[in-house]
């Protein structure tokens, strides 16, 4: 693994990747113990400590964390293709690690005294709960949050800080949405993660019954997708001035299509080992189940394409302006549209799989169902994105953002 020395000399700072190679080269790295771990992790609903260690050792959390801060500073791009890598052996495992190295990035909108705060330690991983229940008001020099829950905090168990979102209720009986960043000492974890999929990310419901919040720890949903933010000014790149909606998708997008990609290429393996001594006929037998494994593959490497070419063009950009309004509305349609190719080429090989395809201990079901609880998610809606796509080639205004409901 390639990397360099730590410039921003901080004890404990993530090793550095100097390259996406390296960082390709440290994630296929752990890819065995990775897949030797998955089913236990399903099991136990929490990603292996051990596993998850190794990532810290590696950098990887860090790889589009500022340099300034200890980070490896690389792009977006390198962030699905590390994700989507870790996916083909395992989804859960995908998931936990594009959530918790793409928050690295988002604490970065927050004022500087508040990413001091949180990254005085930069190996600290941050979760996230955009939408959560209660009430908060201001109070002093910051906000009182009372009566807090939310659902959906990936990568909860391993993490040190946590961003919410939530309205508060302002004097004048308006409402403003802003994100808050709180310790996890303030934060309740509801052991309720019992789904269909994606059972080892462990993204259980928190609880907080009652917090100060300093203001220096909060930021405006306006400033956000406005790209106003106090730390916009503070980092290079347009990706600290874009609206934080078009690109905090990119974490997890790459895991959806990593799982379909493992899948495809472990059935096509086990159908291989089948056919090795089979005759002509036999194999002919196969060819539509073959022309499966084709058409899915084709899928696959599309939906990755296209989410890759979105992600170099906001990594290449120095100012959030050179990406057109129709570009930038491309952006969610991709996500939704990758997503959901994933999603129905892993249906395609699943429907052929046999009877054996359905028992517990079989690695291709319990991949389907990941891909099927990954593709569920808000960003990967194909209606709602769609839609959006399409009122910007009509010249329609697009649909305000609101931070997604948890119930």
């Amino acid at each position: 693994m390639t990397t360099e020395a730590n410039e921003a000399g901080t004890a404990g700072a993530w090793p550095k990747l100097a390259t996406g190679a390296a960082a390709l080269a440290a994630a296929r790295a752990l890819l065995p113990q990775i897949a030797a771990t998955s089913a236990q992790s399903e099991a136990d609903r929490h990603l292996s400590d051990d596993i998850v260690d190794q990532m810290r050792r590696s950098g990887l959390f860090g790889l589009v964390m500022p340099r300034s801060l200890g980070g490896s500073g690389l792009g977006f791009a390198d962030l699905v293709r590390v994700t989507a890598e870790i996916g083909t052996a395992c989804g859960s495992a995908a998931w936990v690690y594009g959530v918790l190295a793409g928050h690295s990035w988002l604490i970065n909108l927050f004022p500087q005294e508040a990413q001091t705060d949180v990254m005085s330690d930069p190996t600290t991983l941050i979760a996230t709960v955009f939408r959560l229940g209660g009430k908060v008001v201001p109070e002093g020099d910051g906000y009182r949050l009372t009566g807090g829950a939310g659902r959906f905090c990936s990568g909860i168990d391993y993490a040190s800080w946590v961003i919410i979102g939530n309205g508060v209720q302002m004097p004048d009986g308006s409402v403003e949405p802003r994100f808050f960043v709180l310790p996890k000492s303030q934060i309740e974890v509801v052991d309720d993660w019992r789904t269909m999929g994606m059972r080892a990310t462990g993204s259980r419901s928190i609880r907080i019954d009652d917090a100060f919040i300093p203001a220096h720890r909060s930021c405006s949903l306006a400033d956000m997708l406005a790209g106003t933010t106090a730390g916009a000014t503070l980092h290079d790149g347009a990706i600290y001035r874009m609206p934080f909606a078009d690109l905090a998708p990119f974490s997890i997008v790459g895991a959806p299509i990593g799982m379909a990609r493992g899948l495809v290429r472990r059935f096509a393996a086990e159908l291989g080992g089948k056919l090795g001594g089979a005759d002509a006929r036999e194999v002919a037998e196969q060819s539509a189940t073959l022309a499966r494994i084709g058409e899915a593959s084709a899928d696959i490497d599309a939906a990755l394409a296209l989410v890759l070419a979105d992600a170099e063009m906001i990594d290449r950009a120095r100012d959030p302006a050179e990406i057109l309004p129709l570009e930038r509305a491309q952006i969610p349609r991709n996500w939704a549209w990758a997503a959901q190719k994933a999603r129905y080429a892993a249906t395609q090989i699943f429907e052929v799989a046999g009877g054996s395809g359905i028992y517990d201990g079989n690695d291709l079901q319990r991949t389907f169902r990941d891909i099927q609880g990954a593709a569920q998610h808000i960003a990967f809606n194909w209606d709602k994105s769609m839609v959006g796509y399409g009122r910007a080639v009509a010249g329609l205004p697009p649909v305000a953002f609101a931070i997604p409901k948890t119930n």
